[in-house]
């Protein structure tokens, strides 16, 4: 059953909101689904409740609360008591954007925003044969600290990638920051003998993205690490404009939300900033945006050259803030689509 939706529908603002979300269109059948749409009215009933949180507990690694759906009756309610009910330790930073598909599946890091909901168009693009997973960084829902290096984002994801696939052959990539960190972990899948046939960087170095940092944030007016120290109303308000295009915060997003995804930002680029790359000795896929915003020294096919023998150049429509975006995904797509391929 197909609805044509309403205005007054909130769109998921997170990982875990979208889980929700892509449950409850399976399970009653009906899409799209907003995140303050009341369960019971939508059509379901006790027999549906039981699925569903089967399936939650399953598929999202959150324990259920035990008010369960009678008192959390709309996604957006439901995602705060699933939160409120667990800790820190049993937060996965694993998300199951497309889980189907027979493809071997393809592991992409968050941007610099933490949220990996700005993956749902690429995975859709890439097709239902293609299982896609997300990273999303701790600190976005407010349960964890955010973690401050690369080292740790990458043991921890390995981790959380190898308790659900606990051999590969492996796909990882990951856009902006993600690429560096998606870097790190296929160093260490290796070092532990698994095979990485695909590591897809898109438009990601750490020189590359000090660079696209200062472009964010030009010189006269406050830089990132500036900001972060004026109120924060000015905050959210200056990193909404600036991240637009990139849609790092979702459209939905209250100020909270979007407060929280600023201060990780700053946190996982400082987390870039200080790393330093070992050579690898793999293939890198770099995926650079056609169109520049920094200058012409700084680009990712240069800068993992310097560490790899075997970098692939793919050029995609966009610049870096607007290349996994309509409608310059499809390219995207259609480019590290050819790659996944190449592994199977």
């Amino acid at each position: 059953m197909q609805n044509a939706g309403s205005p007054d529908k909130i769109t998921p603002r997170d990982a875990l909101e979208f889980q929700l979300v892509r449950i409850w269109e399976e399970l009653l059948d009906q899409r799209p689904i907003g995140i303050n749409e009341d369960f019971f009215e939508l059509g379901g009933d006790s027999i549906i409740a039981m699925s569903l949180l089967a399936r939650i507990a399953g598929e999202t690694g959150y324990e259920l609360p035990s008010s369960g759906i009678l008192q959390s009756r709309t996604i957006e309610k439901l995602a705060a008591a699933l939160r409120q009910g667990n800790t820190p330790e049993s937060w996965s930073p694993l998300v199951a954007i497309q889980p189907k598909g027979d493809g071997v599946p393809f592991f992409c890091v968050h941007p610099g925003g933490g949220n990996v909901l700005c993956y749902l168009r690429l995975s859709q693009h890439l097709g239902p044969e293609q299982p896609f997973y997300g990273l999303q960084a701790p600190g976005l829902d407010g349960m964890c600290e955010p973690i401050t290096t690369v080292a740790e984002m990458a043991e921890r994801y390995v981790a959380a990638i190898r308790r659900s696939h606990p051999h590969g052959p492996y796909a990882l990539g990951g856009w902006s920051v993600g690429g560096v960190v998606a870097y790190e972990m296929a160093q260490r899948l290796r070092a532990d003998n698994e095979e990485v046939p695909t590591l897809a960087v898109i438009d990601s170095g750490v020189l590359y993205s000090c660079a696209v940092l200062t472009a964010m944030f030009p010189s006269g007016g406050p830089g990132a690490l500036d900001l972060i120290r004026q109120p924060a109303a000015e905050q959210i308000a200056d990193f909404r404009v600036r991240s637009a295009v990139a849609r790092l915060v979702p459209e939905n997003a209250d100020d909270k939300l979007a407060l929280r995804i600023f201060r990780l930002f700053v946190t996982n680029m400082m987390a870039v900033l200080n790393y330093r790359p070992a050579r690898y000795d793999g293939v890198i896929d770099v995926f650079q945006a056609e169109e520049k915003m920094v200058k012409d020294r700084f680009n990712p096919f240069s800068e993992w050259s310097q560490f790899c023998d075997d970098v692939r150049l793919h050029v995609v429509s966009g610049n870096h803030l607007s290349m996994v975006h309509e409608p310059h995904v499809d390219h995207l797509a259609s480019e590290l689509r050819l790659c996944l391929k190449r592994q199977g």
